[in-house]
């Protein structure tokens, strides 16, 4: 259960810096500790405050810090910790929010950006003329999946819970709507692809539906959900009756957040969003001592984008 408190300062390590938060995130990898906290699979974390991702003011450095400056305005990515007024951060995964750029969507970006692109394509490799399947394509990483897999020159299937919401997609590029309530998925997926299937799934889920949405993948095909532990449902068949040979992912970066290569390539799509490249949507704002509303809107009304919170 989350509560609102008080707590002590964050300790600054060396490499680390210390934010005053503008904005906190709600990440979808916030949700899935969430469920495994209250279900007593994994511990909460020491220090007691959860979260991940914030934007702000840099107030403090540590001893070894060098990229950044006291002033700096930055969003920063860390295990634990962002749901507060003050978050230390490894200066590894913290980044200079562009100019320009929104300080909500800032605190919203870098896992989201990292997980998605690492997924599709650093590990999903998705090519142009291939069809994914988004489920859940209102949520932020399902937004920067159709956006990214466009961009791949892929074919792009959505699923959403809210019919009503095609509009909104079809303005960033989505033709192909299914509505989760509405429509046979299984049906309405083969009608639109002449009975093949897809090559790709992108579920912006824990595998909760990967019985039924496997059944769409191609021989040879991906499958990539949300999971923090990367375990899915086991399937014993296919849309053939035969077990698909199915690649399975789990949606997150491909590396540490602090590792180089995932920090540059962060910082490009950061700039990318400053520049009208990308749109991240946000949903609706919250105080943090809302916290606990915040999260069962989310998991309540699946959101167009993202939720963020401000101390």
């Amino acid at each position: 259960m989350l509560t609102f408190g008080e707590a002590p300062d964050p300790d600054v390590a060396a490499d680390m810096v210390l934010i005053r938060v503008e904005l906190v995130s709600i990440e979808a990898i916030d949700l899935v500790k969430l469920a495994l906290y209250r279900r007593g699979l994994i511990e909460v974390p020491g220090c007691g405050v959860v979260g991940c991702q914030a934007s702000g003011t840099i107030v403090a450095v540590g001893a070894e810090v060098s990229r950044f400056s006291v002033g700096d305005r930055v969003v920063a990515y860390h295990g634990c910790g962002s749901h507060a007024e003050l978050f230390a951060a490894p200066e590894a995964s913290t980044w200079h929010l562009p100019d320009g750029l929104d300080p909500g969507i800032g605190a919203a970006a870098p896992f989201t950006l990292a997980a998605t692109h690492d997924t599709l394509n650093a590990r999903g490799r998705l090519q142009a003329g291939e069809t994914i399947l988004i489920n859940h394509v209102t949520s932020s990483l399902g937004i920067i999946a159709l956006q990214l897999a466009l961009a791949a020159g892929a074919r792009v299937i959505g699923i959403a819970r809210d019919p009503f919401c095609h509009e909104r997609l079809r303005k960033i590029g989505l033709v192909d709507m299914l509505s989760a309530g509405r429509d046979d998925v299984i049906a309405g997926c083969l009608e639109l692809t002449g009975g093949r299937g897809v090559d790709f799934v992108f579920d912006v889920s824990a595998g909760e539906r990967f019985a039924q949405l496997a059944r769409l993948v191609v021989p040879g095909g991906r499958y990539a959900a949300l999971s923090a532990t990367g375990m899915l449902t086991d399937i014993g068949y296919g849309m053939d009756g035969a077990a698909p040979e199915l690649h399975r992912l789990t949606i997150m970066p491909a590396a540490p957040m602090r590792d180089p290569e995932v920090h540059a390539q962060v910082a490009r799509m950061l700039e990318r969003i400053a520049g009208g490249d990308l749109l991240l949507p946000i949903e609706h704002e919250f105080a943090l001592c809302e916290a606990a509303e915040a999260y069962e809107f989310i998991l309540g009304g699946r959101p167009f984008g993202h939720v963020v919170m401000r101390p």
